[in-house]
């Protein structure tokens, strides 16, 4: 009897019942998603739970739990439908695998991203960068989110074809955007059908996408050709290095394997470094105690330079907190989710298997157990951080951490250092934007800002005072 009776309290943790987990579609919006399980987490604690039709749904926000779901315990986890709705777009790659095939696929593509590797490629983001702040001294008001899109899609699109094929860098980020269109109306609603798309993969694993068809197909015309390019001729660019790898047994990737990847590595090495920087731009341009610090360092660490190189970075601290704490705030993945393998526990409940367990950056990363001041634009936390480590996890954490993790970082402080050497950016706008709908964590609306050339701005400040 005790022991049905402790298992009983322990089934379920607590949550939302009734009308309200209606919340948990947001009026078909992500950030009302978001803002239904923050109320979720705020109201009860570490781990919720709520059932919304046949399923039931978990929202962990706590450190200690988040690492033994990514780290301690991952084998006993794998991917939610967020995986599943992205592999009808992307097909079976890095993102979208399990173990033992992710671990493999992982070791084919680590060398393209190799710490040696990703400083090959700062030269590249500075003279991206630096085509923008010339662009700049023609365009004074623009979307910034176009803006950072431009120039993470130009950095993307040189590193991974080569300068020469920048413009199929931009053929697939325009197939994305439609992507990300029709997602709008599949977003948390997609849980509820992915059994079905999952008995459809079964069957046909390799069948056309049941969402995503002609966007495949148009993907598959900008690809094949490149592949084809590069396996004549030896470049140094990701896509030749890929080329070059070996699976286990010897073989290289299949023409498909690399489609998959290169698809992959547009859509979240461009949409995710744009949206952190965009987000970036707009705290800045509400912060100016911050920007003034920030370009007090570049000044003292740049001393005027055109362009800084990768040896500049260790002398930028501040500025590489600017952009963690931009990220903290406004995380590029802002919501995944695990499920377990087989029937278990977390945090003193059971688990069923096949169940969805939410881990929010975003939510986390304003835990004021963990940030005091949480919702506030504060680089100087970073200076002591004395928190537990995934208390922070923009990039996930574990075998399936993102891995263009450090590419993102070099690239999100060096267009920052570049461009806020030369310009100060003004929000057009008060009002605080929307979030967007997309698989990426960005704004709705465009944000509107004006660059002013800071000496220029410095002139206009003397004579006003």
């Amino acid at each position: 009897m005790k022991f049905e009776r402790k298992n009983r309290e322990m089934r379920h943790p607590p949550g939302p019942r009734g009308r309200d987990v209606w919340g948990f579609f947001g009026k078909g919006s992500v950030g009302g998603t978001l803002e239904f399980l923050a109320n979720c987490a705020k109201s009860y604690g570490r781990i919720s739970s709520f059932r919304l039709l046949h399923k039931r749904f978990y929202l962990v926000d706590d450190a200690e739990l988040i690492r033994e779901l990514l780290v301690t315990r991952q084998h006993e986890f794998v991917r939610d439908a967020g995986a599943t709705l992205l592999r009808e777009l992307v097909g079976d790659g890095l993102i979208t695998r399990e173990e033992p095939l992710h671990k493999e696929r992982r070791r084919v593509l680590q060398p393209a991203f190799h710490k040696d590797q990703v400083a090959a490629w700062a030269d590249i983001m500075a003279t991206e960068a630096g085509r923008l702040v010339e662009a700049w001294t023609l365009r004074s008001d623009f979307d910034i989110r176009a803006e950072m899109r431009r120039l993470t899609l130009g950095i993307v699109g040189a590193t991974l074809f080569g300068a020469d094929f920048g413009g199929s860098a931009q053929q697939i980020a325009a197939v994305l955007e439609r992507v990300a269109a029709k997602s709008r109306w599949l977003g948390p609603a997609f849980t509820l059908i992915e059994p079905l798309v999952l008995g459809y993969r079964k069957l046909a694993p390799r069948g056309p996408s049941l969402f995503f068809r002609p966007e495949r197909e148009k993907l598959d015309r900008v690809v094949t050709p490149i592949i084809a390019e590069r396996r004549k001729t030896g470049r140094r660019d990701i896509l030749s290095l890929i080329l070059t790898e070996r699976s286990e047994t010897g073989a290289p990737l299949a023409q498909e394997d690399v489609r998959n990847e290169l698809v992959t590595f547009v859509l979240a090495g461009h949409e995710t470094t744009s949206a952190a920087l965009t987000w970036t731009w707009y705290l800045l341009a509400g912060h100016p105690r911050v920007e003034e610090c920030l370009h007090a360092e570049l000044d003292r660490a740049l001393g005027g330079t055109d362009l800084p190189r990768l040896s500049d970075l260790s002398r930028l601290t501040y500025t590489a907190n600017v952009f963690k704490e931009a990220m903290r705030l406004f995380p590029p993945a802002a919501l995944f989710a695990r499920r377990p393998k087989r029937t278990t526990e977390v945090g003193g409940y059971r688990i069923q298997s096949g169940e969805s367990i939410f881990l929010s950056p975003y939510i986390t990363h304003r835990n004021p157990r963990y940030f005091e001041q949480p919702d506030q634009f504060l680089p100087e936390r970073w200076e002591q951080s004395a928190f537990p480590k995934f208390a922070y996890f923009p990039f996930g954490g574990g075998a399936k951490m993102c891995i263009g993790e450090s590419f993102a970082q070099l690239e999100g402080v060096l267009a920052l250092a570049i461009l806020a050497s030369r310009y100060r950016l003004v929000r057009q706008e008060q009002a605080p934007p929307k979030l967007g709908d997309a698989f990426v964590l960005t704004s709705r609306e465009p944000i509107r800002m004006k660059a002013v050339a800071r000496k220029q701005h410095e002139q206009l400040q003397q004579k006003a005072g």
